[in-house]
């Protein structure tokens, strides 16, 4: 049978008992690259000290050369190959995901990632196409250390209901901040770093699936890693592992107005922050009080009850459980808790108290 490709040819070496596959170029007799050697030109950060963290992009420059199983250029390699990043990271929008080798090299190339965090690299592999295969041989950088990012930089996004990170494994950066357990709930807590409040979104949800241990309101998280995912448009850090410092008293709600109430980025921001709502209309309770537990005030005053329009969802039985909203159809409340999204809710933002004296009756 006459082969397809000038790698075709296939020799079979035997090391040590281990059995290895190489191919071999029919029109020079080479070995085929076992691996691609990827080197940086600059800097690539340090354990110690890591490049900072960019959610817009970082560029780095390589030096690509195809190697064979000698540790020489294959000069006779030329095609492209594939660019990737991993395990933390990934091309610009704008980067090519291909390189061309030209005699088994590319200098000097411009690559540009972004959301690199923690260490990584860049992957180089000869996939070849679906009508000439490659050798899939690979290649990485030399590991690049850039800084973990911190809860807002997980969360900070344009698009409500997402995260720029979703599905990464993150450590989240707490050097020189105060992340503080706001509060708990069944199956994980709310966390919240008070040295970044004025741009929002510097909250997340650590779902421990499960009461979490050894943490209470008031905890403060002195180091936190889990995976970040997107639960129906609400983001949460999922089976994190953490260590606890200390605790603070008097943690202070942000208020939501009935201006902000409808603006769904201004809420994003406030997303698993412990908020307030004053003066606040209880509505006729409906199905999803029966189904979910979840009942509904209006926050701006011109909301409107029959579709939600103006107010948020409030959880509150298995933390209030000294109060009934049924009690109190019609009536004013003052409401402490924590921020939660879900794109099935009707109202889409929920209101989870921690306690009974997160609810104060105004006036019945």
């Amino acid at each position: 049978m006459t082969p397809k490709h000038p790698v075709a040819a296939l020799a079979l070496l035997f090391a040590g008992g281990l059995a290895c596959v190489q191919e071999i170029d029919k029109s020079s007799g080479k070995v085929a690259p076992l691996s691609f050697k990827v080197e940086i030109e600059g800097e690539a950060g340090s354990e110690e000290n890591p490049l900072t963290y960019s959610s817009t992009g970082r560029q780095f420059v390589l030096d690509i050369r195809a190697v064979d199983d000698a540790g020489e250029t294959a000069t006779w390699f030329s095609g492209q190959v594939q660019l990737d990043v991993a395990p933390r990271g990934r091309l610009a929008p704008n980067q090519a995901s291909t390189v061309t080798l030209q005699d088994g090299q590319a200098i000097g190339v411009p690559v540009e990632i972004v959301r690199a965090h923690g260490a990584t690299n860049i992957w180089v592999e000869d996939r070849g196409s679906d009508e000439a295969p490659g050798s899939y041989a690979t290649g990485l950088s030399p590991t690049i250390h850039i800084a973990h990012p911190t809860l807002r930089e997980i969360n900070e996004t344009d698009i409500p209901a997402s995260s720029p990170l979703d599905g990464d494994f993150v450590k989240v950066n707490a050097e020189g901040r105060t992340l503080v357990v706001t509060g708990i709930a069944v199956d994980g807590f709310y966390l919240t770093d008070l040295t970044d409040m004025t741009a929002g979104f510097n909250a997340i949800f650590a779902h421990t699936h499960s009461r979490p241990k050894g943490v209470e309101q008031g905890s403060v998280i002195e180091e936190i890693i889990g995976t970040v995912t997107e639960f129906y448009g609400f983001t949460e850090l999922g089976f994190p592992t953490y260590r606890v410092g200390g605790k603070l008293e008097n943690l202070v709600p942000v208020e939501i107005t009935g201006d902000l109430v409808d603006d769904d980025q201004a809420m994003e921001k406030l997303e698993s922050r412990l908020v307030e709502v004053r003066d606040v209309t209880v509505c006729p309770l409906g199905d999803g009080f029966a189904t979910f537990g979840q009942w509904v005030v209006l926050v701006d005053p011109a909301g409107n009850c029959n579709n939600g329009q103006g107010g948020v969802n409030v959880v509150s039985a298995l933390s209030a459980t000294g109060f009934d909203p049924a009690d109190h159809v019609g009536g004013k409340l003052h409401i402490v808790g924590d921020l939660r999204f879900h794109a099935a809710a009707r109202p889409n933002w929920l209101l989870y108290t921690r306690g009974d004296d997160d609810i104060q009756i105004t006036t019945k």
